[in-house]
């Protein structure tokens, strides 16, 4: 009896044959169809869940690789560090390797999703290819070619990435219409399942009442976590304390949440999991004594973006900026959209005088060209920078947030287009109230 009452506790479709049973012969065709709709419910949802993690994920991983590509040669140039070329030659297998699962994977069947593909890995391989060249450079300052083949270089691993960022569209235009028929099954759902409630009221109070709560509830609270997760809540989790089906769907939601870590607008790192990994980053350093810095970036004067372009015009501004900003920062930081048009970039491993010479080159290679060209207009914007180091400026990651906006406040109020480094703004010692 006790095992029979526990197979009860985790199975729905034991609880709901057990009441369909306790009513009348007119209520059971109406539960078999709440039961079969339900059902219907949880595969589409579950459906949209393993597309974000199956399809979504690998573009993302992959564009990123080929941004990461991008700056061994860049370095190699300015540092005619020889260490580059075996750095390029690990992210070019990388990048092959995550090439060759796409073309594998049944994910990207359609013909648009293919195509895009292809263009991406022949930009890739005509930007590994002046790649190596440029490292293959023996003395690459003195090397005019080399600067001019950086150029062919950087459009191709451009190209590359856009195509890339076509795909993840063409990808999310598809799972937008799972969700879309997710939401109409949910629909018919619902209203089955009140069908059900007001029958079994009628016929079979008590029976009708026990099958509702076993099945509206977890729906409400599902429909309420589809609903939050999609208005960009991912701290939101669904909390189902059970073992069945809906327990499960649960779970996979949760876990769809916990992986939205990017920016839906520009793709970067979002302020979410920025602040997880500053938190995480700190701790580290303050364990074993290492150095962290902390970029904080602001376009200048945005707001004109906005008023002449449009908010459709600015957005592309701003994907446009983090996309450059990627190309000036190693493979271990972390560049985060902290904000409007705010960003931040996590430095670990990286001291006051370096993170100042990132900030300057990133400042200088904003302001040297347009960012884009807007209904035909090029954009050229500046970007103000105010730079924080740990332990130097501060003790804990929400000190070292304090100490970079404070630079960076000083940066726009003396005049923008520049960069400030908290500890020179301050002299020694640690922001106010440390």
């Amino acid at each position: 009896m006790t095992k029979f009452i526990e197979r009860i506790g985790s199975s729905l479709t034991l609880r709901m044959t057990l009441g369909t049973a306790v009513m009348l012969v007119p209520l059971v065709a109406l539960g078999l169809g709440s039961l079969f709709t339900s059902q219907s419910m949880i595969n589409a949802l579950e459906e949209v869940a393993r597309t974000e993690a199956r399809e979504l994920r690998p573009v993302i991983d992959l564009q990123k690789y080929v941004l990461q590509a991008a700056m061994p040669p860049n370095d190699y140039l300015i540092l005619r560090n020889a260490s580059e070329a075996d750095l390029f030659d690990h992210l070019a297998r990388e990048i092959d390797r995550r090439f060759t699962d796409m073309r594998a994977s049944a994910a990207f069947e359609e013909q648009n999703e293919w195509n895009y593909i292809e263009a991406a890995a022949e930009e890739w391989e005509k930007a590994r290819q002046v790649g190596m060249e440029i490292l293959a450079v023996s003395r690459p300052a003195a090397d005019t070619a080399a600067a001019s083949r950086m150029k062919v270089f950087d459009a191709h691993i451009g190209r590359s990435a856009d195509l890339l960022t076509l795909l993840y569209d063409e990808v999310q235009h598809e799972i937008i219409e799972q969700q879309d028929r997710a939401r109409a099954v949910k629909s018919k759902q619902t209203f089955l399942l009140v069908a059900a409630f007001i029958g079994a009221l009628i016929i079979a109070a008590v029976s009708g009442v026990l099958l509702s709560r076993s099945i509206i509830l977890p729906i409400r609270e599902l429909q309420e976590g589809v609903s939050r997760f999609s208005e960009g809540d991912h701290s939101f989790r669904v909390v189902l304390d059970r073992q069945d089906e809906f327990g499960r769907l649960a779970s996979t939601l949760n876990l769809m949440a916990g992986r939205l870590e990017y920016d839906g607008l520009t793709g970067v790192t979002s302020r979410q999991e920025f602040e997880r990994l500053l938190r995480s980053e700190a701790e580290r350093s303050s364990r074993y004594g290492h150095v962290l810095s902390l970029l904080m970036l602001d376009l200048d004067h945005f707001k004109q973006v906005n008023d002449t372009y449009g908010h459709p015009g600015g957005d592309e501004a701003l994907r446009a900026f983090a996309k450059r900003v990627q190309q000036d920062l190693r493979s271990p930081d972390c560049i985060a959209r902290y904000g409007g048009e705010e960003f931040a970039v996590i430095m670990p491993e990286t001291g006051a005088d370096a993170a100042r010479n990132v900030a300057e080159r990133i400042r200088t290679a904003i302001a040297a060209r347009p960012l884009l060209s807007l209904n035909g207009r090029e954009l050229t914007i500046t970007v103000s920078v105010g730079t924080a180091t740990f332990p130097q400026d501060a003790r804990t990651e929400d000190d070292l947030i304090a100490a970079a906006d404070r630079a960076l406040y000083a940066a726009k109020a003396s005049g923008r287009d520049r960069v400030v480094s908290y500890h020179l703004l301050t002299g020694p010692g640690l922001p106010d109230g440390t």
